[in-house]
C-alpha cells in the first residue's frame, strides 16, 4: 500500500469510519457505496502515487442508446458547466461516471476534505439523480 493510501486508511481507522473496504486487487483503492434515493451506487477512492486523489461514482451502467443520447449528453454538459468540483462522463463501456479530483501534497491525505467531498457528491446526486434517470430512460 502506498503512503497516501496508508494515511487514508489511518484516517478511517482513527475516525472509526467503516463504510470503506480496501480493494485487495489494487492497494491504492478504497470501495464503498452511496445511498441515493434508495439506490446503492458504487463509489471508490483512488489514492495512487500521483498528486491527485480521485473519488469515482458509478452513477448508472450502459446509459446511452439511440433514443436518449442527445438528451443525456446535453444534461451532462449542463452539469459539467455548472459544477466545478466534479465532472460527469461516459466511460468506454457506456457507464455514467462522476469523478471528483482532489489535489494532494506529497504523501499527505486530508481525510476531512475527502469526506467533505462525499457530502457534496451525495447532496448533488440526491437532487439530480431523478433528472439523470429520466433522461436515461427516455
Amino acid at each position: 500500500m502506498n503512503k497516501k493510501a496508508e494515511n487514508f486508511k489511518k484516517y478511517l481507522d482513527e475516525k472509526e469510519i467503516k463504510a470503506f473496504t480496501v480493494d485487495e486487487i489494487k492497494d491504492d483503492q478504497f470501495r464503498s457505496a452511496a445511498d441515493i434515493n434508495g439506490n446503492r451506487l458504487p463509489l471508490i477512492v483512488i489514492l495512487d502515487t500521483s498528486i491527485y486523489g480521485m473519488i469515482r461514482v458509478l452513477v448508472a451502467p450502459k446509459v446511452l442508446h439511440d433514443d436518449n443520447e442527445a438528451a443525456v449528453l446535453k444534461l451532462l454538459n449542463t452539469y459539467n458547466k455548472q459544477y466545478k468540483s466534479f465532472k460527469y462522463y461516459i466511460d468506454d463501456e457506456g457507464n455514467l461516471i462522476l469523478d471528483t479530483c482532489v489535489l494532494l501534497k506529497d504523501d499527505e491525505v486530508d481525510g476531512d476534505l475527502i469526506y467533505a467531498m462525499f457530502d457534496v457528491i451525495i447532496r448533488h446526486l440526491g437532487e439530480s439523480y431523478k433528472e439523470l434517470m429520466k433522461s436515461i430512460w427516455a
